[in-house]
């Protein structure tokens, strides 16, 4: 069990989990692990080991780019990590997803699924749209920190 994650280029998607002493499962390209912190709270430790914290990273994109609800977070622009929320952050059914990490995002009836770099797919019980525009809205965050 991880209790200071490193998010990195090999991190794919934090899931929240149903456990009491377990709170999150890390997917990455290689393996899967557990974490005893939230998902949010590996996003926010990792905005500070990266160089500013997650409120700052969060109003600089709001700022931005003007998104006010389900911000893309850039965790570390300078390696092109960018994560994004499913729903809202504080919702305990957040699921992270990292911009760099999905290499496609298909309808599949009323479900959405998500392929990624190491060929595994899943399915979220999310709207095509809303996680095709949550994705979106990711690339328009890379290029204007990638740019800046």
């Amino acid at each position: 069990m991880e209790t200071n994650y490193r998010i990195t280029t090999n991190t794919l998607a934090l899931f929240p989990m149903h456990d009491l002493h377990r709170q999150s499962t890390i997917f990455e390209v290689n393996t899967s692990l557990t974490s005893n912190q939230k998902s949010l709270d590996i996003i926010k430790e990792n905005c500070l080991h990266y160089g500013s914290t997650y409120h700052g990273r969060k109003a600089s994109v709001q700022h931005h780019l003007g998104y006010q609800q389900k911000t893309p977070i850039p965790i570390h622009p300078t390696k092109g990590i960018y994560a994004y929320p499913t729903q809202s952050p504080s919702a305990f059914e957040c699921i992270w997803l990292f911009f760099h990490a999905i290499t496609h995002i298909e309808k599949d009836k009323q479900q959405t699924k998500v392929r990624f770099i190491n060929g595994k797919t899943i399915t979220l019980t999310i709207s095509y749209h809303t996680l095709q525009k949550q994705h979106d809205r990711s690339g328009c965050c890379k290029t204007i920190f990638t740019n800046t």
